[in-house]
């Protein structure tokens, strides 16, 4: 056999061995995505499970959540949580009624958690700093709730509370008003403006005023950091009924 033939024979058969290994890559290639698609969907599936677990609701549900979410709903309420949203859009009474009693059982627990947790926290103030007027925290929302505190209304007092916001620093009608409202007996709290997140600042200013602090440990008197309060000194002193 010639030169020349052998090269054409080989030219030939060379693309043939190679195929097999060619087609093994491209194999091994799509099982891999394959599996590595595989997984995604069995963590985004524990992932919705284990949503759903927390309300209460099953997977058919959570989807229906989900789907409610992407429609007007969404928009409208962007945050809504899922039984809210699945007793909004019940497609029957029994379904609103479901979807209630889940929300207040769940409400429920919050509220208890919550409560059992302040309980700790007042019993632990009342430990560390015995002599020390506790001073309240902002909420992590925007807006007016930025002023609420953590947990509410601690209040001890079942008469109307007032909120008053004052300053600190050039503001003698804020210390006469907060003098006259304690004179009265009034429940209310009380949110500075000035404070600059410095608890010692209103405590120092609610012990020149005369702010008993057995009042404030039993919560008819709270004293708030009132940052989101955007008025000027002039404006102030400002006294509300709490809405």
């Amino acid at each position: 056999m010639t030169r020349n033939a052998l090269c054409v024979m080989a030219a030939a058969i060379l693309p043939c061995l190679a195929l097999p290994a060619w087609g093994q890559s491209i194999q091994d290639a799509e099982e891999t995505q394959q599996r590595d698609s595989t997984v995604s969907e069995t963590v985004i599936e524990r992932s919705q499970q284990r949503a759903a677990d927390a309300w209460g609701l099953d997977q058919q549900e959570y989807q229906r959540y989900k789907t409610i979410m992407e429609g007007p709903r969404g928009t409208w309420s962007p945050d809504l949580d899922p039984l809210t949203a699945l007793g909004l859009e019940a497609r029957s009474d029994a379904e609103r009624q479901k979807y209630a009693e889940l929300l207040v059982e769940i409400e429920r627990k919050r509220v208890e958690a919550e409560l059992a947790f302040q309980r700790a926290y007042d019993d632990a103030w009342q430990r560390l700093y015995p002599g020390d007027m506790p001073v309240n925290s902002f909420t992590t929302k925007g807006g007016i709730d930025a002023t609420q505190s953590v947990f509410g209304d601690a209040t001890a007092s079942s008469s109307p509370r007032l909120n008053v916001v004052v300053a600190t620093q050039a503001c003698g009608q804020c210390d006469a008003t907060v003098k006259r409202l304690l004179s009265n007996g009034a429940a209310m709290d009380i949110w500075i403006v000035d404070s600059e997140g410095d608890d010692e600042r209103i405590r120092r200013w609610a012990a020149k005023v005369g702010i008993p602090p057995d009042q404030v440990r039993n919560g008819s008197i709270t004293l708030n950091h009132g940052g989101s309060y955007n008025f000027d000194s002039a404006e102030l002193p400002r006294v509300a009924p709490r809405g």
